[in-house]
């Protein structure tokens, strides 16, 4: 029998990883047709291009790209995972597609073949793999997968010695010019594109780029839903249950995944039956949960740059978005130009500021006002000389009350 005064969430009693596939997918419904017809497109002309998903941390780009992924091999398509470096590295490329040992054997043979001409000072023609001449090894449609495509803004990715390489395949992908149905499918922060037009890849075809944000209500219950019933094998209805979760998660994928996994893992501890007090303490553990995920969020930030960060944007998370010119202003008083523009970058690399509109918001609710709750001035605390700086700073700006 269950114990319905046991407030502790259950250990879990099995790994779920929050990045890959999702265990229990809902919605994206736009994105995976418009990819569909995509790829239908691209296999009838024997064309291909780019097509690109970008959301902060958790928003579940990587769970769709793994959709994706099936929706391709249903097209009868071949998919690969690959990573930066097969853009300008044919071994890395090679390797990916499973074709580095059929390269060598063909050279093997090659050199068998013409031992007697090598004898007699002639040379092989065979010319070298390169990274744009590999993909066209085959007939099949091909779907090669990048993620964390973020990385490609990064300083010296490409390195500047294969940065033209780099170049060279991403225009000829993009642009459906290797003569076979070729679709780079990739996933990244923000950032990401901007990271492709460093690399002439200034724009993307109609429904080909994707700003991702948090799941529908529909979509979001869902998830819950699939959890709380085929995971936690529920006893009775779980509307109230998924209610109360779907308050706190706001959509945000990482959070329902988070909260549905210690919900499943409570009701199959105790005995399945949906109590309050079961449900309160799968609230209490998500929240701390929140909490430690944007911690990680912020890892690599001083307090002070959030603190400033966090002065310069509204405190109602659905008032409307900041202005990018607030948000600059602010930092570069504090840190300078130089500081201030790296700073405002890694804020969108990270994912703690996304586009909204024409300004920029903290994409999930919560995080925005833990961050303000957090990182307010009277929170922060300083160590004991630059409480002294700081305090003769203000009296010296007739700013001390």
């Amino acid at each position: 029998m269950a114990d319905s005064h046991h407030s502790a969430v259950f250990p879990a009693s099995e790994y779920y990883p929050d990045r890959g596939p999702a265990k229990y997918f809902h919605g994206r419904r736009k994105v995976l047709n418009d990819f569909s017809n995509l790829l239908q497109y691209a296999s009838n002309k024997s064309w291909g291009t780019t097509f690109l998903v970008q959301g902060a941390l958790g928003v579940g780009k990587s769970a769709l790209l793994y959709e994706c992924g099936k929706h391709a091999r249903a097209q009868e398509w071949q998919v690969v995972k690959v990573g930066v470096e097969s853009l300008w590295k044919p071994y890395k490329l090679l390797d990916s597609l499973g074709l580095t040992d059929k390269y060598k054997l063909s050279e093997r043979s090659m050199q068998f073949g013409l031992k007697n001409l090598f004898r007699r000072g002639y040379k092989s023609t065979r010319p070298e793999p390169t990274v744009e001449s590999i993909p066209m090894d085959g007939q099949q449609p091909l779907l090669l997968i990048l993620d964390e495509a973020q990385a490609l803004g990064d300083k010296d990715i490409p390195p500047s010695q294969h940065k033209a390489t780099a170049i060279h395949v991403l225009e000829f992908i993009h642009n459906g010019e290797l003569g076979r149905p070729i679709i780079l499918l990739t996933a990244g922060l923000g950032g990401a594109k901007r990271g492709f037009g460093e690399l002439k890849i200034p724009r993307f075809a109609a429904n080909c780029f994707v700003e991702l944000g948090a799941l529908d209500k529909g979509s979001e219950c869902a998830v819950i839903r699939d959890w709380i019933k085929k995971e936690g094998g529920a006893k009775g209805g779980p509307a109230a249950w998924i209610d109360a979760i779907a308050q706190e998660t706001h959509g945000w994928p990482q959070h329902i995944q988070s909260y549905a996994n210690l919900a499943a893992d409570q009701l199959k501890a105790y005995g399945r039956i949906m109590e309050s007090d079961q449900l309160n303490a799968v609230l209490e553990a998500g929240r701390e949960s929140r909490k430690e995920y944007y911690k990680e969020r912020v890892d690599g930030f001083f307090g002070d740059e959030i603190q400033c960060l966090m002065n310069s944007i509204p405190d109602n998370p659905s008032g409307p978005p900041a202005s990018r010119i607030d948000i600059m202003s602010s930092l570069t008083k504090k840190y300078g130009d130089r500081e201030a523009k790296d700073l405002f970058d890694r804020f969108i690399r990270k994912g703690i500021l996304e586009k909204s509109g024409a300004g920029l918001v903290v994409p999930i609710p919560s995080m925005h006002a833990w961050m303000k709750d957090e990182y307010s001035r009277e929170k922060i605390e300083f160590p004991r000389e630059q409480q002294i700086s700081r305090g003769l700073h203000e009296r010296s700006s007739g700013l001390e009350r």
